[in-house]
């Protein structure tokens, strides 16, 4: 190979490096062989954007801005013809956001796309986009102060007075600082709100053991169980007085029938109305239940009853007449006690149909006999009223002789 030729392919060597440095130093979105997507768009103020600016979308780097180009003949919110240059086609919906916003605290401009709300009305990318530009936050933050200078003045000279007060003892923080009686009173007063705080630490583990009234109504399964069965039976007793409101309302049941038929509380107002014409006939002493109230009379009788009741009683007892005789005498209950025996006796020998008593209840031969002899005396005595007439005619005519 001639030195030419090696001349020659040296300086191709050093032309395709020096194109390639620059491409990645300076060209960093540069596409040799992909085919842009150019987008148009308009701001009031471009904040600082320039040409080779990235342009996100998304959040994703999709491209860079091709040109930055003032036209102060368009209107106001279109002074600034942006042109970017984008790696591959994009999608934009109605709600979607351009701005211009930095791209770090440090500096730098960016332009950011988010495509919005897939499903909604997509925008036609031929036509221009109007793009907003987001303040910068050194420049906000600047505007703040600058807007706020006098408060911002007024308080760090509020605060250069009180470190002056603080240094000349005068106020209490000052003398807090510098009075060591209330700087122990102070420190007392923490040394109390530490021991509360223990107090309360110990009262929690007492609880937590399940110790004292507290501990024991969270931590006591028997409590808990009484607690639980008081609940569900006041949830029981809102149930049926629900279920009592419910049949009310529907008209089931007497309240209902009180509430809603006319007839019934008629009648029930007719039953008070009587109640209370008893009451006031008693009150003013009218019937038998007003003497029984308000005569003192019936009550001494009353009171005199209950204590000859109360004699007779105590005489019983003390063994004075006849009935405390049968009371209290001993040998009236043996006899007593004899006589039922003897009475035992005489219903098991009726039983046994032994005796007189016993054939005439359990022989049937007896009864029968004696139904003869009831038969027998009844015609005798229907034959004598018969001939009883008779006989008294023959008295008559013979005593005429």
């Amino acid at each position: 190979m001639t030195p030419r030729r090696h001349l020659v392919l040296g300086l191709f060597f050093l032309a395709v490096v020096g194109v390639l440095g620059y491409y990645t130093l300076f060209k960093t979105d540069a596409s040799f062989f992909g085919e842009k997507s150019r987008v148009f768009a308009y701001t009031d103020n471009a904040g600082g954007l320039r040409k080779g600016a990235p342009v996100l979308y998304a959040g994703v780097r999709w491209g860079q801005v091709e040109e930055v180009m003032p036209d102060i003949e368009r209107p106001r919110a279109e002074r600034v013809r942006i042109v970017l240059s984008l790696d591959q086609p994009i999608r934009l919906f109605e709600d979607h956001t351009a701005v211009i916003e930095s791209s770090s605290v440090l500096g730098g401009v960016q332009l950011s796309l988010d495509p919005g709300t897939t499903g909604l009305p997509e925008l036609d990318l031929t036509r221009p986009l109007l793009v907003r530009r987001t303040p910068d936050v050194l420049a906000a933050a600047g505007a703040l102060i600058e807007e706020n200078r006098e408060p911002i003045r007024r308080a760090i000279t509020g605060i250069e007075e009180l470190v002056t007060d603080l240094r000349g003892g005068n106020g209490v923080l000052a003398r807090l600082f510098n009075d060591e009686a209330l700087g122990q009173e102070f420190a007392n007063a923490v040394a109390s709100i530490s021991g509360t705080f223990t107090n309360a630490e110990a009262l929690t583990d007492e609880i937590r053991g399940g110790r004292g009234t507290l501990g024991r109504i969270i931590y006591d399964p028997e409590l808990f169980d009484d607690v639980k069965a008081i609940t569900e039976g006041v949830r029981g007793f809102v149930d049926e007085a629900r279920v009592f409101v419910a049949d009310a309302r529907t008209g089931q049941g007497t309240i209902a029938m009180l509430m809603n038929d006319p007839e019934a509380a008629r009648d029930l107002k007719g039953t008070f109305a009587s109640v209370r014409s008893v009451v006031d006939k008693v009150d003013t002493g009218d019937g038998t239940l007003a003497r029984l109230v308000n005569d003192d009379t019936l009550a001494n009788s009353v009171q005199a009853a209950a204590d000859g009741i109360t004699n007779f009683v105590s005489g019983i007892r003390e063994g004075e007449g006849s009935i405390a005789k049968l009371f209290n005498d001993g040998r009236l209950y043996d006899n007593l006690l004899a006589f039922s025996e003897d009475l035992v006796d005489v219903s098991s020998a009726v039983r046994n149909q032994t005796g007189t008593v016993g054939r005439l209840v359990y022989d049937d031969t007896v009864v029968r006999q004696l139904e003869r002899v009831f038969n027998t005396l009844q015609g005798s005595l229907e034959e004598a009223r018969e001939a009883a007439p008779i006989a008294t005619f023959l008295s008559t005519i013979f005593l005429g002789f």
